[in-house]
């Protein structure tokens, strides 16, 4: 092994990694005083990296974290990290602290003479950072002006003062970082009168500026210069100059302020504040500041990261660095400044620029940093320095050392070499310890040598030291020697002796055999005197005390000494004496005279013969010759010590309950002879007459006076006994009882069995009987078993048995032959059960019903068939046969038949009814068929279960033979809620039946379930659940509906206490439950039973389980305490409770402390539940403690024992006063001063000074004595310039404890001491929790030292503590203890002489102590299996492990943390069973269909067996509507064989998304990608919403909304209306059919005034879905507008004006009015405009908007928010003929007709010269696609040869308006009050076919017939045009005009609700859709043009 050492320790070298920065310090951080301040320092390098805070250059910790920061934790942070490399600093952080306190509350006054400045300081006030200060006088704010400034340092100069400037001002502070706000306390100015100087006075700068520093890039720089001009302030110039040029830039209004924004070197310079006055001879004033802009440093070179060389080499490191100022260059080696190393090989160069190392050595190895720092900022750079070339040695080589169990070993190994060497501990092949491996107890120190704590015995043996570097390896092994621990192993014990006896205290040790121990034993605190043959004499450690008297009595303590350790134990010694002459009384109720002639020398008497456990009380009287005197008083209640019961239980009965099992049973002993509580009994038994060992039965309650004995032998006798017991121990035994186990069945057979055939029906047996041991009891005989089951009981073996057959069974295949009138033939077959040689058969015959006509006939054994003669010709006659064997006859077979007439097949039964019908049974009656002239032997009935057809099976039900004659039968052992179908047949001798017809279909009735749950398992869940698995129900045992099934889990404990605890679980399909709510550590029997709706089923068997084990949750019962000393206390407890144990109690923890101490509580152990009391040892004297007891087991620790027990240590002699001072000390006097000893040990009495000069007898001192209360006595009549020695002495009750000692010289020349000096901290004496300070004493000023004070400071964020102020002046080192591990700490120190303190001494440097066991445990989070042979352990955050293990195993796993020093306590165990892991794989192949518009299918494969982890138990689905998972996801389990399932009550055509997961015991596997699949289309539910809108008496609209639920995609509506009533006998109702999604509103116009319409709307997908209805009445509803006034027509032109009056407004305000025509011919109203405004009364119309020669009437509707009004009267009918035109007189045609055949010959003559051949073009209309939601054509300047409804005489009827392409209509009842829109000529024409029934027009209805060929009809005809294509209408007006509109689904979608707006065109436009422009006709409209 050696030669690898080198290799690894190389290579780990060379990995290692020096510590760097990633970031370094930000920027000044200002914090809320209070707040939580967090310095981050992020570093990285090799690990352990150590990480050290410093503030203002001294190191305080190692956390970075502060609470709540107070206003002293501002500073400068730095940070320091550290590992085997070196350590570097961080750059400086600047931390600082917001607050702000209040003003000092004290008023100022300030006089100043009239016309000077003022100037008020603000009043301090302690703030960070400056507050912002706001001045008032008054109360009134001040406001800088030409008199009034206020300075960048908030004072307030008011210049030129005059009278009216005298006031109270104050200030309002606000620090803007913590918002606190203070107003200060007043200043009162007062100006002084006085004569101002004739003459001008020059200008004062009374505020000049001051020389700035800034920092480059800093946003600005700002100089201030305030000027006072007493008497001429108006005459006042300030102006500001540099380099002798005036400053403009940057100057404020009144001169004061000079900013110079973002500053930079160029900016640097003298700058000139200068004052003067206006217009006069005076000499200016100025004032000048400097302006310096610093400049951060940055380096002009830095050192290598890396630097290597070797020994004794010399190595240079350069950093040089600029800035403004200079920047100042400071070296550090590993966090330490070069300074405080002094190490002369360290040479630095002018301007510390360039660090010579020279002569370089190993220590030099390490992080050499350079820090260049102005006042701008600070950076630093560093280099690791590696030392190479000397291989290791050691300078400490480790040694032999030998311990004492249970102690700590240190082994040295100091070493040296280049690079560091590693260093690895071995004890024989095992690491115990090196820089990666550590292991419990056994820990690396910094030094190299190893620490083992603690020590056991198998730590012996040799440990070997390797330390080894890149240049080579050494090693040294010593050996470790453990001794075994000396202890008392029989301490004494307390003793009472009577005076004048021997007292032996017996002291016996156990040691190691190696060592030799002595004891010594003392009396209280004094050493006790023994002597070989004397009266106190000690024989091999015992004590021997005798002719005791009373000066015996005390404590007595064996202490046993040995280099292997030492042990004390202290027992108490009591001395009575016999006393006599008394009369003694005693009293257990009532008081009886226990002595009457007691002596009446004695005074102490021993009473005797009492009762154990009883109470007594005693009293005295005297006795003289007249008689008694009174007794005296009672003393205490005295209850005597429990003993074992004297006396046995009593009347002991023993008797054999079963072959193994015998009972016993007893009454308890007498009560007088209990001697205590009964606390049960010990029963124990063994076999009679042998001398084996007895078993003992516990029997824990007195109450149980019985006892079954079990597992015993059988047919044995048994002796028993029986013992009671109290809490002191084990009564007698009772006399032996004897009693036999009950006999059982022979275990053996018999032997030698033999069997000889005698003759044909005789067999001898023979046999010997089984072994004696085997028989199991008394032998009663023998059964021989035949092979066809006959048995014969036998007494004895030495018989000839003779074996006799039982009777044989009936005959088979009975049947008739050959039927004559007189005679038949009859046949059989042999019985299927002979039992035995049938001898022949019997055949009876008998008329039927007449016994005396019987005939009996004997027939031989090989007779199958006989024919029977002598009958008499059509009779009924019964016959029988029967075999015949030697047992006798068999049953007979019989049947019935007629002669004459031969049996036939029987008929079917017929109509079958079902009655009586009951969960398991039904009743069929039913007309039986003929019975084919023969007896019916059978009825079958079959039945068809759950499933009916005509190809289905039928399975045979219930068979019945020889069935009595009746028509109903009972069909028994049916299932439970199952359907039937049943079917008869009847079996007579022939054969059977046909089947009868099957009966209806039946269920049988619910039952509770009647199977049993089977294959329970239960698993631990935790401390407190059980999980129980079962098999669930099988489907056919539900005897119910299943939806109603469930599982009850009932849950007893095995003891049978406490209630049982019921589980209800409603799904039948589950498989587990966990049982939550448990006891801890508990066994329970679990069973399960089913339920449905009608009752629960049977209960399984019962399962056992138990709980986890848990932490105890009582404490330890009659917890005490009782001082045994001075320094200890016993404790003592009793067992925790029963049923808070909570699992095995594996020990106890006693922990204690001071009482009122904040200090944790110390804590002892004590392993194994048997021993319940402890010994506290090396407690304070007289100090209050508080007790607790706390029980553990292996899960972990129970609650503390409440409330603790107090108990204060015994009081012993004081420790010696402490801080004895000298303060006064004169020539002849000394006043000495003292405080109170720091260990009391009691209650101090007073005190004593002694005093001697320091040249005299040491014995001889002059001795005072004061009370306790003094501190301080002055000693007078001394001698000058003498040295005295004082001592000072306390003492409490037990005595005077020992001195202090100080020397005083009498003089007056004296002064303080020095400090302590050289205060250090030796690397090795550091520990974890303490460490050794060394110092030397410095001077003492003419005057001792009287004693050390020694203080701490704990860093980052501590305060200086004292630790101690009573260091003896002789000391010059101290053991610093109560420290934190792993915390940097400083210490200063002070001395103390007579005089006084001296100053503090330096702080020592920063002293880490060492790391400790980490002092919690970790948590674990989480163990779950990953695979079958792993578990994934999760601890805390983000950490996890993955752990091998076997399978099928249960593990329980605990963790603990670790670091270098060793283990923290262990985790709370947690369980987990490894064979299982969820599956890793999701299900495969996974497959979703559509099945129906509510059911999706999903079928899928399981997972690969490979990734299935243990077996599948089932599958969980979940699924969910597309974008709505968290809304509609279920989860849906099934088990297996499942594969697929069902996914039912789905939403209709919705995408769902499917994920399948397997699952097993241990969990759920992944889920599966999602697979989508779409539930199919169903019919849509009802629209939305309807709503009506312009009502009126004639016509309305109607919209409505989309389904909310439209199940698929919805292809149109229909809308059907109709009365609710008919109206004159008529009852009409239409159906218009929409096609398409996007229009959803109508405009129905052939109403009637006042009549009620019900509306009803639905919507299609596949199929029409529900309607939505609801009714309206034609006509204005209440509070709509009254109709207009005044209407009337006149005409011009070109137009006609329409106008009208305002009628009523109705209950709201008129919101416009709409205009409706007609034309003169035609009975139906249309709109017109809509929408005019309410102010607008007329109206004027375009004649070119209506067709000539037409008349028309007009009439307005006012509307308001309530709706529609009643319209006005009609107008007078006006025609639309206009006045002839010029251009239309025949004149003018003929000229226009030359004029154009001029123009066109022109034309052709022109083409023919230019042999230019052109068609004529002819005239294209414009056709476009129209993509809204009507499909329109419009045509141009064409006439359709048809005539529009306004053109219609009256009496014709026009045709329907063609609805909307998407319109159907259909009119059940036509009637001519209907009348739709319809084709209109005009010059421009809107049309838009539709789809019209016949019976809504015919041919009739057109006046003339339409053009064949005209471009309407072309596109009218064909409907994919019709429906696709409109017109471009060519310069038309829109003016007043129609214009229709539609919507494309591109447009808008649907709306949900229509409101209609006024267009050009007037006609109704939904809200939403397209703006005019779009021409889309409505339903029930005409179209003007």
């Amino acid at each position: 092994h050696s030669s690898i050492w080198p290799l690894c320790t190389l290579f780990l070298h060379s990995a290692y990694i020096a510590p760097y920065f990633k970031t370094e310090a930000g920027c000044a951080q200002t914090h809320l005083e209070g707040n939580r301040l967090v310095l981050t320092c992020l570093a990285e390098g090799s690990w352990p990296l150590e990480f050290k805070w410093m503030r203002n250059n001294l190191f305080f910790s190692s956390r970075y974290t502060i609470t709540s920061l107070k206003r002293e934790d501002a500073g400068v942070y730095q940070c320091a990290v550290r590992n085997r490399m070196g350590a570097l600093i961080q750059t400086r952080a600047d931390v600082r602290v917001a607050y702000m306190d209040n003003f000092a509350e004290l008023e100022q006054r300030k006089t100043v003479s009239q016309g000077r400045a003022a100037v008020l300081n603000p009043p301090a006030v302690t703030s960070y950072p400056r507050p912002q200060v706001t001045w008032f006088r008054d109360g009134i704010k001040i406001i800088p002006n030409h008199r009034v400034a206020i300075t960048l340092d908030n004072q307030l100069v008011v210049l030129g003062t005059a009278a009216a400037d005298a006031g109270r001002y104050y200030v309002e502070a606000v620090n803007e970082r913590n918002g606190e706000n203070k107003t200060s306390p007043s200043i009162y100015l007062s100006v002084a009168d006085v004569i101002a100087p004739a003459e001008l006075v020059a200008p004062v700068i009374v505020i000049a500026p001051k020389n700035t520093s800034v920092v480059a890039g800093a946003s600005e720089a700002t100089l201030e210069c305030v000027v006072n001009a007493s008497r001429s302030p108006d005459r006042l110039q300030v102006f500001w100059k540099r380099n002798g040029v005036r400053l403009t830039s940057g100057v404020d209004l009144f001169g004061r302020r000079l900013v110079i924004s973002n500053p930079t070197s160029a900016d640097m310079g003298l700058y000139v504040c200068e004052a003067a006055l206006r217009n006069s001879s005076q000499k200016s004033t100025e004032a000048k500041a400097y302006l310096s802009v610093l400049e951060p440093p940055y380096f002009m070179a830095k050192p290598k990261r890396s630097v290597i060389t070797e020994v004794e080499k010399t190595v240079e490191l350069h950093c040089q660095a600029k800035g403004v100022p200079t920047p100042k260059l400071e070296w550090f080696k590993d966090a330490v400044t070069l300074s405080t190393l002094n190490n002369p090989r360290y040479k630095l160069t002018s301007s510390s620029m360039v660090l010579q190392v020279r002569r370089i050595q190993p220590d030099d190895a390490g992080i050499f940093q350079c820090f260049a720092e102005n006042m701008a900022g600070e950076i630093q750079a560093h280099t690791n320095l590696v030392v190479t070339s000397v291989s290791p040695s050691f300078t400490t080589p480790p040694s032999d050392i030998t311990v004492t169990d249970g102690t700590s070993a240190v082994f040295i190994c100091e070493t040296s070499g280049a690079p560091k060497p590693a260093i690895v501990w071995r004890k024989g092949s095992q690491v115990l310890a090196s820089g990666s491996v550590q292991m419990p107890r056994f820990t690396l120190l910094e030094s190299g040598g190893l620490q083992i704590l603690p020590i056991m015995p198998s730590d012996a043996g040799n440990y070997t030291c390797l330390a080894s570097n890149s240049e080579g390896l050494v090693n040294a092994t010593i050996a470790l020697t453990v001794l075994s621990r000396t202890f008392i192993s029989t301490p004494p014990e307390d003793q009472r002796v009577i005076k004048g006896t021997t007292a032996v205290l017996i002291c016996t040790a156990t040691h190691d055999p190696r060592v030799t121990v002595r004891y010594a034993w003392k009396k209280g605190t004094k050493p006790l005197s023994v002597s070989i043959g004397g009266r106190v004499s000690m024989k091999e450690g015992s004590l021997h005390i005798s002719q005791t008297w009373s000066g015996d009595i005390g404590d007595y303590t064996c202490r046993v000494i040995s280099p292997a350790g030492n042990d004390s134990k202290t027992a108490r010694l009591e001395v009575i004496a016999i006393v006599g002459g008394r009369c003694l009384d005693l009293r257990y109720s009532p008081w009886k005279t226990y002595m009457d002639d007691v002596s009446p020398a004695l005074t102490g008497l021993l009473v005797i013969g009492l009762t154990p456990a009883r109470t007594y009380q005693f009293r005295v009287c005297a006795v003289n010759q007249v008689g008694r005197g009174q007794y005296s008083s009672e003393t205490n209640r005295l209850m005597l010590r429990e003993e074992p019961p004297s006396a046995p239980p009593k009347n002991i009965v023993a008797s054999g309950r079963t072959n193994q099992s015998i009972m016993v049973q007893w009454q308890p002993p007498p009560e007088p002879q209990l001697n205590g509580v009964l606390r049960g009994y010990v029963l124990r038994y063994r076999l009679a007459g042998l001398p084996g060992e007895f078993q003992l039965k516990n029997i824990t309650s007195a109450e149980i006076n019985y006892c079954l004995i079990g597992e015993l032998i059988i047919w044995t006798q048994y002796e028993i006994q029986v013992a009671a017991y109290t809490g002191a121990g084990l009564g007698v035994y009772s006399q032996s009882v004897t009693e036999y186990t009950l006999q059982g069945v022979p275990t053996a057979p018999p032997q030698d069995v033999d069997a000889v055939a005698l003759n044909s029906t005789t067999i001898k047996f023979t046999w010997t009987p089984p072994p004696q041991q085997f028989i199991n009891g008394i032998n009663q005989g023998y059964k021989v078993t035949e092979e066809r089951h006959m048995l014969l009981t036998l007494l004895s073996a030495s018989l000839t048995l003779f074996l006799c057959a039982v009777e044989p069974g009936p005959v088979t295949q009975l049947s008739f032959t050959e039927i004559l009138d007189t005679s038949l033939r009859i046949s059989w077959q042999e019985p299927d059960d002979k039992n035995g040689i049938i001898t022949g058969y019997v055949l009876c015959w008998e008329e039927a019903g007449e016994n005396e006509t019987r005939v009996s006939q004997t027939l031989s054994n090989s007779t199958l068939a006989y024919e029977v003669t002598g009958l008499t010709s059509l009779t009924t006659y019964t016959l029988q046969v029967a075999a015949v064997t030697q047992a006798g006859t068999g049953t007979a077979t019989s049947s019935t038949i007629s002669t004459g007439l031969p049996p036939e097949l029987p008929g079917a039964p017929s109509n079958l009814v079902i009655s009586n019908i009951s969960p398991r049974s039904a009743t069929i009656k039913f007309h039986p068929g003929s019975d084919g002239k023969t007896v019916i032997s059978k009825w079958i009935v079959e039945g068809q279960v759950e499933t009916v057809g005509e190809d289905e099976e039928w399975k045979v039900l219930y068979e019945i033979d020889n069935p009595p004659a009746s028509d109903t039968l009972e069909i028994p052992n049916l299932i439970p809620f199952t359907q039937y179908r049943f079917r008869m047949k009847q079996v007579n001798i022939v054969g059977s039946s046909p089947f009868s017809q099957p009966s209806r279909m039946m269920q049988t009735l619910q039952s509770n379930p009647d199977v049993a749950l089977t294959n329970l398992t239960v698993i631990s869940a935790s401390e407190t659940s059980l999980r129980i698995r079962w098999e669930p129900l099988p489907e056919a045992a539900y005897n119910g509906n299943p939806e109603s099934v469930g599982y009850r889990v009932r849950a007893q404990r095995a003891d049978g206490l406490g209630l049982p605890r019921m589980e209800t679980v409603s799904e039948r399909l589950t498989r587990e439950v966990t049982l939550e709510g448990l006891e801890e550590w508990t066994e329970y029997d679990l069973s399960i039973q089913a339920f449905n709706g009608i009752g629960p089923g049977p209960w399984s068997s019962p399962v056992l389980g138990k709980t986890k084990e848990s932490v105890p949750s009582g404490a330890p019962e009659n917890v005490s305490a009782e001082a045994m000393s001075s320094t200890s206390i016993l404790v003592t407890w009793g067992s925790v409770p029963e049923h808070q144990k909570n699992g095995h109690i594996l020990g106890y923890k006693v922990l204690y402390r001071e009482k009122d101490s904040e200090r944790a509580p110390q804590v002892q152990l004590v392993n194994g539940n048997q021993t319940h009391l402890l010994l506290l040892k090396n407690l304070s004297k007289f100090i209050l403690y508080e007790v607790q007891v706390l029980a553990f087991t292996r899960v972990g620790d129970g609650p503390p024992s409440l409330p603790p027990t107090v108990e204060r240590t015994k009081d012993d002699v004081p420790g010696p006063p402490v801080r004895l001072v000298f303060p006064e000390v004169r020539l002849t006097s000394v006043r000495v001063v003292w405080q109170p000893p720091s260990e009391p040990n009691g209650i101090i009495m007073g005190y004593q000074i002694s005093y001697r000069l320091n040249i005299n007898d040491p014995n001889k001192f002059t001795t005072v004595e004061v009370g306790s209360n003094a501190r301080q006595f002055t000693v007078t009549g001394l001698i000058p310039e003498s040295a005295y020695v004082f001592q000072i002495t306390a003492r409490t009750q037990q005595g005077w404890g020992p001195s202090e000692e100080a020397i005083v010289i009498t003089t007056e020349k004296r002064e303080r001491p020095q400090p302590p000096r050289r205060l250090t901290v030796p690397q090795k004496g550091v520990e974890s929790n303490k460490l050794r300070l060394h110092w030397t004493v410095g001077g003492d000023g003419s005057s001792p030292v009287r004693y050390f004070t020694l203080q701490t400071l704990e860093r980052p964020d501590g305060e200086w503590k004292t630790h101690t102020s009573s260091i003896s002046h002789n000391n010059t080192s101290w053991e610093v203890d109560r420290l934190k591990p792993y915390t940097s700490y400083k210490f200063r120190m002070m001395a103390t002489n007579d005089v006084g303190d001296s100053a503090f001494s330096k702080e020592t440097e920063p002293v880490t102590t060492l790391q400790d066991v980490p002092d919690e445990a970790p948590v674990i989070l989480n163990i779950k299996p990953s695979t079958t042979t792993s578990v994934i352990v999760q601890w805390q955050v983000k950490h996890c492990k993955t752990m091998k293990l076997s399978k099928y195993r249960r593990y329980t796993i605990v963790m603990t943390a670790f670091n270098v020093v060793g283990e923290s306590p262990s985790s709370a165990p947690v369980e987990v069973f490894v064979g299982e892991a969820a599956p890793s794989v999701a299900p495969q192949n996974i497959q979703v269909k559509s099945v129906s518009f509510s059911q999706l299918d999903v079928e899928w494969q399981p997972p690969p067996i490979e990734t299935q982890n243990g077996n599948i138990q089932g599958y969980k689905i979940h699924y969910w509507e597309k974008k709505r998972q968290n809304e509609t996801e279920k989860e849906l389990v099934l088990f297996v064989p499942d594969t697929s399932v069902h996914l039912k009550n789905l939403t209709s055509y919705t995408t769902y998304l499917v994920q399948l997961s397997a699952f097993n015991t241990a969990g759920d596997g992944p889920l599966s990608a999602a697979r989508e699949g779409r539930t199919l289309q169903a019919a849509p539910g009802a629209p939305n919403h309807m709503m009506f809108s312009e009502v009126t008496g004639s016509s309305l609209n109607v919209s409505w909304g989309a389904p909310l639920q439209p199940n698929g995609v919805v292809e149109g509506y229909r809308v059907v209306y109709e009365p609710t009533a008919p109206v004159h006998g008529v009852s009409k109702t239409v159906t218009v059919e929409i096609k398409g999604n996007w229009q959803r509103w109508l405009k129905v116009r052939d109403l009637m005034r006042g009549v009620i319409y019900r509306f009803k709307i639905q919507a299609r997908t596949i199929s029409y879905g529900p309607e939505l209805e609801a009714n309206i009445t034609a006509g204005p509803v209440e509070g709509s507008p009254g109709s207009p006034l005044q209407t009337s027509v006149t005409k011009s032109a070109s137009a006609l004006t329409l106008h009208w009056s305002a009628g009523a407004e109705g209950a709201g305000p008129v919101t416009g009015y709409v205009i409706e025509a007609r034309p003169s011919d035609e009975g139906l109203w249309d709109t017109f405009v809509k929408h005019l405004p309410p102010g607008s009364f007329s109206y004027t119309i375009s004649l070119d908007r209506l067709r000539s020669g037409v008349a028309y009437e007009f009439r307005v509707i006012a509307v308001n928010r309530f709706g529609y009004g009643d319209p006005s009267p009609p107008s007078t009918a006006m025609s639309a003929l206009s006045e002839t035109p010029f251009y239309e007189e025949w004149w003018f045609l003929i000229v226009m007709a030359l004029i154009s055949l001029i123009f066109i010959l022109m034309v052709a003559f022109g083409l023919l010269l230019l042999g230019q051949n052109k068609k004529y073009r002819s005239l294209e209309e414009s056709v476009t696609l129209d993509n809204g939601g009507f499909t329109a054509l419009e045509l141009n300047s064409r006439h359709l040869n048809v005539k529009s409804s306004f053109l219609k005489k009256n009496g014709t009827r026009s045709p329907p308006r063609p609805s909307p392409g998407g319109l159907h209509y259909s009119d059940e009842d036509i009637c001519n009050n209907y009348n739709g829109a319809v084709l209109t000529e005009s010059t421009t024409l809107t049309e838009k076919p539709t789809e019209l029934s016949e019976s809504e027009v015919s041919d009739s209805d057109y006046e003339d017939e339409q053009p064949k060929h005209s471009f309407v009809n072309h596109y009218m005809s064909d409907p994919t045009y019709y429906n696709s294509w409109k017109r471009k209408p060519k310069g038309v007006k829109t003016g007043g005009g129609f214009e229709e509109c539609a919507m494309t689904d591109a447009e808008g979608g649907y709306y949900q609700t229509v409101v209609t707006q006024h267009s050009v065109g007037g006609v109704y436009t939904p809200t939403g859709q397209p703006a005019p422009g779009t021409r889309t006709p409505v339903t029930g409209f005409s179209s003007f043009v």
